[in-house]
């Protein structure tokens, strides 16, 4: 019961602390893989895996994706495309920066982007929630899984100790008592 009664407690707690814990590599991962273009960067990329171009905040309406190029070492050419500066905004050293344009690759390779601009561009990921706050949910949905049996093991030890202390409590009375007489008869001779 005390087990129970622990886990249904810590199970919930434990999972989103153990999940938090298990935010920072993929966070970390993240950061690590923002490239400075200056005034080129190398990136590799899988076939359709993209980039965006990002520039400080400040410096955006001198950022454009037209003047951009990406290729591999083999000649092969990367689309590079609009994107709005809603798309993706992180903080690089301190600086708010903003997408400008996106790099697709079209075949596997290390591509070298290089942007004609006047201002400092980094070449970042997508941020995809699932795979930075995935391990969060599945730990506290495990955390609470853990909670779900402790409250199912408190509940069958209350039921098994209800169920003893009544048998017992049978076999000190004895069987109970019943009457031989039908109720029928008892309302006839009353």
């Amino acid at each position: 019961m005390i087990l129970g009664a622990i886990l249904t407690i810590s199970g919930p707690v434990l999972g989103v602390l153990v999940g938090s814990l298990a935010l920072v590599p993929s966070a970390l991962s993240y950061a690590d893989s923002t490239t400075r273009l200056a005034p080129t960067g190398t990136v590799e990329l899988d076939p359709r895996e993209s980039v965006f171009l990002l520039a400080p905040v400040a410096d955006l309406e001198h950022a454009d994706h037209q003047t951009c190029r990406a290729h591999t070492g083999n000649g092969v050419e990367a689309t590079v495309t609009y994107e709005p500066a809603s798309a993706l905004n992180t903080l690089v050293s301190g600086t708010r920066y903003e997408s400008f344009g996106r790099v697709t690759a079209t075949a596997r390779g290390e591509y070298t982007i290089a942007c004609e601009a006047s201002v400092d561009i980094v070449a970042a990921p997508p941020f995809h929630l699932s795979e930075v706050f995935g391990p969060l949910a599945w730990w506290t949905a495990g955390g609470v899984a853990l909670s779900l049996i402790g409250v199912v093991g408190m509940i069958g030890v209350i039921v098994g100790v209800v169920g003893l202390s009544r048998a017992r409590n049978a076999s000190e009375h004895g069987p109970a008592r019943t009457s031989t007489r039908s109720p029928t008869r008892e309302k006839a001779s009353a």
